[in-house]
């Protein structure tokens, strides 16, 4: 398993490690157990060292619980069986996120202990009573092609340079003239937001209002696009982090919610095209807003945090809070926007949805596919 440490010995059962090293319940260790039996089908389904790690008795602390290895000899990663060993944050984020947050994460990058770069995909299981119990773990080796793709992109890097010197006169122009247009695309759209905003005041009805609000800050996240791309600064593309701080002030300064929720955004910058920035802006859009409606009622306080994780095929994005949480399976209003969140991930982001709300909040993400990026 990626970023392991511990001391060498006989391989424990992991009911024996489970009893000794963690709190789980028996019924919870039952549990493990009878996933444990399908491990070795797994590894052979998908030809990747496949685990199961769970907290330890600190509740900090990750370990090693279970491990498959594939049967095709040179297919696994690891010379020595790593069970009982802990599991280092830093080397593996993946795993920590999904244990803490309940939420799956897949197509991260980890770190070995021989310095071998794997893939992680990590699933939350959950025990009888529906708290996560541990996590299920896929691990493939993408060393070599991490290698290839850092040759391809040197190649295509010496074929954009030398074209670029060719073009560098009339591309000028060009660019002059679609900051232009980006700029006036962004007028418009502000102009826009204006009027559907002067319609929500003029408006006695609260849920015109409140639709009128929504679709307001809908219009904006797409302008703040266009004000980025109007700057030119990235030849075309925009920062993924400046994209989330322009779309968290708006809506901050939209929903009048004020000070007493904060709204932080970090975690890794990429720079993404703008077709990609725009259904970004409207997932995070809709997640954010969701959190500031319905997470924070009366003058409850609290933190929304917006994280972006870079991951090789797939990115993430991240929206927690520590609201008062709500039950997934209760009709809700507004549910317009989760909708919107759910097509826009599918169709427009090639990736996927997920939200798990509970008594310390709302977790929530959405994956979007890129091209491979060099490290």
């Amino acid at each position: 398993m990626a970023g392991r440490t511990g001391s060498g010995g006989t391989k424990m059962m992991l009911r024996e490690l489970c009893r000794i090293q963690t709190a789980l319940s028996e019924a919870d260790i039952a549990r493990l157990e009878q996933l444990e039996q399908e491990l070795p089908v797994i590894a052979e389904l998908t030809n990747a060292d496949i685990f199961i790690d769970c907290f330890d008795k600190s509740g900090r602390t990750v370990l090693v619980a279970a491990q498959a290895r594939p049967a095709q000899v040179g297919s696994s990663v690891y010379a020595e069986d790593v069970v009982g060993k802990t599991v280092l944050r830093e080397m593996e984020p993946a795993v920590y996120h999904a244990v803490e947050s309940g939420l799956p994460a897949r197509d991260l990058k980890a770190i070995t202990q021989e310095g071998v770069t794997v893939r992680q995909d990590v699933v939350p299981v959950r025990g009888t009573d529906g708290k996560v119990i541990g996590v299920l773990i896929c691990e493939k080796d993408i060393s070599g092609r991490l290698i290839r793709e850092k040759k391809y992109d040197e190649l295509a890097r010496e074929k954009e340079e030398h074209a670029g010197k060719q073009l560098l006169v009339a591309g000028k122009t060009g660019d002059v003239r679609m900051r232009e247009v980006h700029h006036r695309v962004k007028n418009n759209l502000q102009m826009i937001a204006s009027i559907m905003n002067l319609q929500a005041r003029r408006s006695d009805n609260q849920q015109v209002r409140r639709a009128f609000r929504e679709n307001t800050q809908r219009v904006l996240s797409i302008a703040a696009i266009h004000d980025i791309l109007t700057r030119g600064e990235e030849g075309g593309g925009v920062r993924l982090l400046l994209l989330l701080e322009r779309i968290c002030r708006e809506i901050q300064a939209v929903s009048g919610i004020g000070s007493r929720v904060r709204i932080l955004v970090e975690g890794d910058d990429l720079l993404i095209s703008a077709d990609l920035a725009s259904s970004i802006a409207l997932a995070v859009n809709e997640l954010v807003t969701n959190a500031l409606e319905h997470g924070y009622p009366g003058d409850r306080t609290g933190r929304v945090t917006v994280k972006a994780q870079a991951g090789r095929l797939f990115s993430t994005i991240w929206v927690e809070d520590d609201g008062v949480g709500y039950d997934p399976m209760e009709p809700r209003r507004g549910s317009l926007g989760l909708e919107l969140v759910t097509l826009t991930a599918r169709d427009k982001l090639r990736g996927d949805f997920r939200i798990a709300p509970d008594e310390t909040g709302t977790k929530a993400y959405f994956s979007f596919r890129m091209p491979p990026k060099e490290d």
